[in-house]
Order: structure tokens, then C-alpha cells, then sequence
């Protein structure tokens, strides 16, 4: 009776100590969020002789200073831009290469898969200056296909596996179904299979999206030959150069850079849990 009130006792604590971590990491990553926010608030002369408290008077006017003088808004568009068509590109090759890695007879798939994925372990600094070279040739270097295609590029071999995982957990049923009643494999893939993305496609929107939009080596390296354009990274870096010291409109961009991650992810988290749970089980 002791040994088993011991292991009760022993239970709670581990749960105790559990939920000790979950509420020390909740608070590690919320806490530096609020702060940029109530920063954001506040003039440069509060922050500075109130740098943990609420704002007394809030300083919208932080947000159109950063948007205009900071420049962060045709940055902005620009990150814009340049990520909703890689990742448009990515979801569409991705998905196709992944149904039909998964689900067609193509030799040696496995293989070409972990060849695919072992691409993406070399450091990329190791693949810069090829691609700096190849774009440069082509005349791209300084536009915005210079970051759109290298974007696809070092984004596909990761959406293609997460697709591949995915339609291997479907029915293999459902296609062969579709096939008896005449369907060719773009049909099965656009009537079948389609409506039955929404967790990979998820998945691999907020992957690719948090990658692409906070990525400036090599934004600055392909944009670095002219000024007109500037992602959303480089914006905030240029912007903490000529602002060194003035912190509210310097988090007020911060700001503006994570708005869009936060309402993405609120608007798919749904799928997104589904994604990352969905080759728990196969079929």
C-alpha cells in the first residue's frame, strides 16, 4: 500500500515538474513578444526610463514611422510578393512530386527521395556563390526572381518528402477506385486527392513561409547591386542601422515583420496539427 502511494506521490510530481517546463517555455516565448509590442507603444524617452512596464501613453504613431521613414512597407510588399509566389510554386510542384513519388511506379523512388532530402544538409553557404554565378549569367541578380528561384529550389526536396509521407498514409483504395471509373492519374490527383491536402498543404505553407519570410543572407547577397529593392529582413536591418536608438519605431517594425506569421498560423493551425500528425498512422 506505501510502495503504491509512493508511486502516486512519485506521478504528481513528474506531473508538477512537467507543467513547470510547459509554463517556463510558454513564458520564454511569449514574454519576448509582449515586450517588442509594449516597446513598440512607447516613445523613446519612456522606454528608456521605463523599460519593463506598460506604456503610459500609447505612441501609435511608432507604426507609420517605421512604414514610411524606415521604409518597411515597400519592404513589406516586396517580402510579400517574392514568398506567396515561392511558396505558390512550391505547394503546386511539391504536391505533384510527392503524389507521385508516393503512389505511381517510379523506380528507384526511395532513393531519389533521400537524395532529394540530403540536399538540404549542405550548409548553404557551400551553394552561394554557384547560384550567385548562374543567376548573375542570366541576368536575374537584383530583381526578384533572383530570390524566388533559389527559394523553390532549397525549399522543394523538404515539401516534396512532407507530400510524399503524406499520400502514403491515404487509402490506397480511393485511388484505385477512381481509376476503375476511368479517371487518368491528374483526375484521381485533382478529384481524390485534393481535397484531402489541406494538413500537408498546411504544413508545409507555415514551414516555407517562416523560412522564406525572415531569410536575409540571401536577400542581401542577390539584392546587394541596387536599392530599389529590399525584403521585409533587410528592411528591419537597415532600419536598426539608421535608427539605432530609437526603439519604438524600431519594435514597431518588429512588429509589422511577425503580424503576418501570427494570423497565418492562427488561420491554419487547424491543418497544421493534422499535418504534423498525419504519418502517425499508415495505411
Amino acid at each position: 500500500m506505501n510502495t503504491r502511494r509512493r508511486l502516486v506521490n512519485m506521478d504528481r510530481v513528474v506531473e508538477y515538474i512537467n507543467r513547470l517546463i510547459v509554463i517556463a517555455v510558454i513564458v520564454s516565448i511569449i514574454y519576448p513578444i509582449l515586450f517588442v509590442v509594449l516597446t513598440s507603444l512607447k516613445t523613446t524617452k519612456e522606454f528608456y526610463s521605463n523599460v519593463w512596464g506598460i506604456p503610459q501613453q500609447i505612441a501609435w504613431s511608432n507604426y507609420p514611422t517605421a512604414w514610411n521613414e524606415g521604409r518597411i512597407g515597400p519592404a513589406f510588399l516586396t517580402s510579400a510578393f517574392v514568398v506567396s509566389v515561392s511558396i505558390l510554386v512550391i505547394l503546386v510542384f511539391g504536391a505533384l512530386a510527392g503524389y507521385a513519388f508516393a503512389r505511381l511506379e517510379i523506380p528507384k523512388a526511395e532513393l531519389i527521395v533521400v537524395l532529394l532530402v540530403a540536399t538540404t544538409m549542405f550548409p548553404s553557404e557551400s551553394v552561394i556563390m554557384p547560384i550567385y554565378i548562374t543567376l548573375s549569367k542570366a541576368g536575374l541578380i537584383g530583381t526578384h526572381y533572383s530570390l524566388i528561384i533559389p527559394y523553390i529550389g532549397w525549399s522543394l526536396p523538404i515539401t516534396i518528402y512532407i507530400f510524399r509521407d503524406f499520400f502514403q498514409t491515404l487509402p490506397v483504395d480511393l485511388i484505385e477506385s477512381a481509376r476503375i471509373d476511368g479517371s487518368n492519374e491528374l483526375g484521381v490527383f485533382l478529384r481524390i486527392m485534393l481535397p484531402l491536402m489541406l494538413p500537408a498543404i498546411a504544413t508545409c505553407a507555415i514551414f516555407n513561409f517562416v523560412n522564406l519570410w525572415g531569410e536575409l543572407l540571401w536577400a542581401t547577397i542577390a539584392l546587394a547591386s541596387q536599392s530599389t529593392i529590399r525584403t521585409i529582413p533587410m528592411g528591419v536591418v537597415e532600419f536598426k542601422g539608421q535608427f539605432s536608438t530609437d526603439w519604438g519605431p524600431l519594435s514597431a517594425a518588429i512588429c509589422i515583420v511577425l503580424l503576418p506569421l501570427i494570423i497565418f498560423f492562427l488561420f491554419v493551425q487547424k491543418y497544421f496539427v493534422q499535418g504534423l500528425t498525419a504519418g502517425a498512422v499508415k495505411a
